[in-house]
């Protein structure tokens, strides 16, 4: 009997091979996931902690970028570390009291929020890590160094500014208003990255004052100290036929008893349907004339409006400048002058006739005068004496057109003719062959003359009123 053959207590050799290879892979494997955990610096998976510096981290993946993710990247992290730089607008600053269209909320902190990027300085690249598929950018900023940086910059800021605030200074003392203007503005202007900041400084006596309110109030006292008055002792203009409904007004402007030359103003009047408006600057005696014409026939009220052009300011502003707002609300004294348009008048003269024989009654001349009289022209009897009056010449006939089917034709022929106060030929219309169809000659004459009317009122008083206003 055979014995039965007991399994060895050690392994092939094959198979003990095949096992210390998967226990290496495995562990392998393992080791491989470890180091590469290990390889990826903290700060790219957990946000360092650090009070006392701004800190800016971006990563940026290499299949989005595959050909500029580093350089991406790093503006990216300088973007977000200039977002932790918030600018914060003191409740006490000169542009938190002056609240101009919510100015301080909008458009003043917004453009100095889009310029701290390009003003970044001071800032130091702490680390960069890329591996195949991202890289990873981390910038950091000391407060107190940017802090020191951006105080160093106000001074010199200032330091302009505070140039433009003695030159304008200088010039208000002098009388010279428009000059001074312009440069508290320009000074207000170059320093307005500042405006929303408590902004003390030491002048050259030594003494410490708000600049940008020295600034300000220097600019408002000059406006508020413009004063413009009428050279003409007129409490109204009066504009006449004479002039063709044209006027001229001189106007001075003086700041504390001194003429003020260079001073842009802006005036504005009705002309009926749509108002004029236009801009003028004071020459070197203060003085400024202003044209009035243009108005629509029958206008007989209007008021002449003048003001500092104080729009014109935002000229002297750059580019970039944020103080538009403040100019906008910027305020002056107008000067408002009532215009009285004289009512034309004119004496209607004239004959009416009815195949070659004068009418009892003049219809046509009646209808001329009541049509004028309605677009608010002044008409005088022919006894008028004042030399100020336009005639209206009219001459007027009917002429037989012939008959037909027991039918007659009449034909209403008139010319007019407008002179002015020298008797000169202002205008000249004619009404030719109107035509009048009835059943005797008489009443056809009468119907042509009742046509002849009713053209009256259309487009005849439109062209004759516009006449007297050009």
């Amino acid at each position: 009997m055979m014995s039965k053959k007991l399994p060895s207590p050690f392994l092939s050799p094959t198979l003990l091979l095949f096992i210390v290879s998967c226990v290496a892979v495995v562990t392998s494997g393992c080791s491989g996931m470890k180091n590469a955990a290990e390889d990826k610096p903290k700060w790219t998976m957990e946000r360092p902690n650090m009070p006392t510096h701004y800190i800016g981290i971006s990563w940026v993946s290499k299949v989005e970028f595959p050909y500029t993710a580093k350089e991406v990247a790093r503006e990216n992290a300088l973007n977000a570390l200039a977002q932790e730089i918030r600018v914060k607008v003191s409740s006490t600053s000169l542009m938190s009291t002056l609240q101009v269209n919510d100015w301080v909320d909008k458009s003043f902190t917004e453009n100095i929020e889009s310029t701290v990027v390009e003003d970044l300085e001071g800032y130091n690249l702490i680390d960069e890590y890329e591996n195949k598929d991202e890289v990873f950018v981390y910038y950091s900023l000391s407060k107190s160094e940017y802090a020191r940086i951006l105080e160093k910059r106000k001074q010199a800021t200032l330091g302009v500014a505070y140039g433009h605030y003695l030159d304008a200074s200088r010039k208000h003392a002098e009388g010279e208003i428009s000059v001074a203007v312009e440069r508290y503005l320009i000074g207000l202007d170059y320093m307005s990255g500042y405006l929303g900041e408590l902004n003390p400084f030491r002048g050259e006596d030594g003494v410490i004052f708000d600049l940008d309110r020295a600034l300000f109030n220097g600019l408002s006292d000059c406006i508020s100290q413009l004063k413009i008055s009428s050279t003409e002792d007129l409490s109204n203009i009066y504009i006449t036929l004479d002039n063709g409904y044209t006027g001229a007004h001189s106007v001075t402007v003086m700041a504390n008893d001194k003429v003020a030359g260079g001073i842009s103003l802006s005036y504005t009047y009705d002309r009926g349907t749509i108002p004029a408006r236009g801009t003028t600057v004071t020459s070197g005696d203060g003085k400024a004339i202003i044209l009035m014409n243009g108005f629509d026939p029958g206008t007989t009220r209007s008021e002449l409006i003048i003001e500092v052009n104080l729009v014109s300011l935002k000229s002297i502003l750059s580019s970039t400048s944020p103080l538009g707002p403040l100019v906008n609300g910027l305020k002056s004294t107008p000067l408002r002058i009532p215009i009285t348009l004289e009512s034309p008048k004119v004496r209607v003269v004239g004959d009416e006739l009815m195949f070659g024989i004068k009418k009892d009654k003049n219809i046509f001349i009646s209808a001329l005068r009541s049509a004028m009289s309605e677009q608010g022209i002044d008409i005088v009897e022919g006894s008028y004496k004042g030399s100020d009056a336009l005639t209206l010449r009219v001459h007027a006939d009917t002429q037989a057109g012939g008959s037909g089917s027991g039918f007659y034709t009449a034909y209403f022929n008139a010319t007019l003719e407008l002179l002015d106060t020298d008797q000169k030929l202002v205008m000249a219309r004619d009404f030719e062959r109107i035509k009048g169809v009835q059943l005797d000659t008489s009443r056809a004459g009468d119907d042509a003359y009742r046509k002849a009317i009713n053209k009256i009122r259309g487009r005849f008083i439109e062209s004759f009123i516009n006449a007297l206003y050009q």
